[in-house]
């Protein structure tokens, strides 16, 4: 069967401009000798016309099938914010994620006969007993232990990895592991101790965590920006937090069925509701303000004909106006 399978020959730079001519992409913009060098030296050409996929199709005529008003400059410029908005995700994700730990050891002190070491020995026993996949979390841990990062709290316990994990304090076992095992053993946390009025946040954090996955791999996350590709109902705090940012109710519910857009959503929803310290705010405020008022529209005359492109910056608009502007002293 493998012999029967054609595979398709790797294009030259050449190729790949005369591909995207075809498809009517333009370069007057930019043009097809700096289009070319840019792809060499910059770009993946399957990462960059990904971003195709946001713009309009000719529905009739001699040019059916091929895209309305595209030049190759603003591929280049959407994979550049694109970049810019992986790196400042990451960055949020990463304070929300410490922040996530912080308001787990704050809930710790006010539960009787909890101490930092019950809940975790609970977990770790669950997870070394694990019918159906017994030692997943030892395991990971286990991977952890030659890591010169982790040898301070390592050095303590009798590492083996036949033996079941015991006496591990909740804020060093919060330290070593991964941001999907925290979101489950919070899930847990808030199960065991019957807070359910923080529930929510876990399904918040699931979505945040794809997010976080996407960017860490350098994954296009400003790709298929149309598709409506969630259909589960969005989170009651988050349309809360979208609703307070006036935006109209039928913009909220077409956006949030993108996966993408509710992601980001949900990562500006939750940093504005856990991160405490002014001082990493002002950052991460900086940063936004930046990106979103500065760079992202600094060839908004390329969009001018695109409506999904200004709809989804309009709709981001409305909550980075309301949540993170930064005001200008006078």
């Amino acid at each position: 069967m493998l012999d029967e399978i054609t595979l398709k020959p790797m294009l030259t730079t050449e190729e790949m401009i005369e591909h995207l001519k075809e498809k009517n992409i333009k370069f007057e913009q930019m043009s097809e000798k700096e289009a070319s060098k840019y792809l060499e030296d910059n770009n993946n050409y399957f990462n960059l016309t990904a971003y195709k996929n946001n713009f309009v199709l000719y529905q009739r005529g001699k040019l059916t099938g091929k895209y309305v008003d595209l030049d190759f400059a603003y591929l280049k410029d959407l994979s550049i914010i694109d970049f810019k908005l992986r790196l400042l995700l990451f960055d949020m994700i990463v304070d929300i994620e410490h922040y996530l730990k912080l308001k787990i050891l704050r809930l710790i002190k006010n539960i009787p006969n909890e101490d930092g070491y019950v809940i975790v020995n609970k977990y770790l026993d669950n997870d070394y007993n694990d019918p159906v996949n017994p030692k997943k979390l030892h395991n990971s841990i286990l991977t952890k232990v030659g890591n010169a990062y982790y040898q301070d709290i390592f050095s303590k316990y009798d590492i083996d990895k036949n033996k079941k994990l015991e006496n591990v304090p909740i804020w060093e076992f919060l330290e070593i592991i991964t941001l999907g095992e925290l979101i489950k053993f919070y899930e847990y946390f808030i199960k065991e101790y019957n807070l359910n009025y923080l529930i929510d946040d876990v399904y918040i954090l699931s979505e945040i965590l794809k997010l976080r996955n996407a960017v860490a791999h350098n994954t296009n996350i400003l790709t298929n920006l149309g598709a409506k590709n969630n259909f589960h109902f969005p989170n009651k705090y988050v349309i809360n937090f979208v609703d307070k940012s006036g935006v109209h109710k039928d913009v909220r519910n077409k956006k949030l069925k993108n996966n993408r857009i509710r992601q980001i959503t949900y990562a500006l929803y939750m940093f504005n509701e856990i991160v405490t310290s002014e001082g990493v705010r002002e950052h991460i405020v900086d940063n936004i303000n930046y990106l979103f008022y500065n760079r992202t529209v600094k060839h908004k005359d390329y969009y001018q004909n695109n409506d999904l492109l200004k709809s989804t910056y309009f709709y981001l608009k409305k909550i980075i106006d309301t949540n993170y502007k930064k005001v200008k002293n006078n």
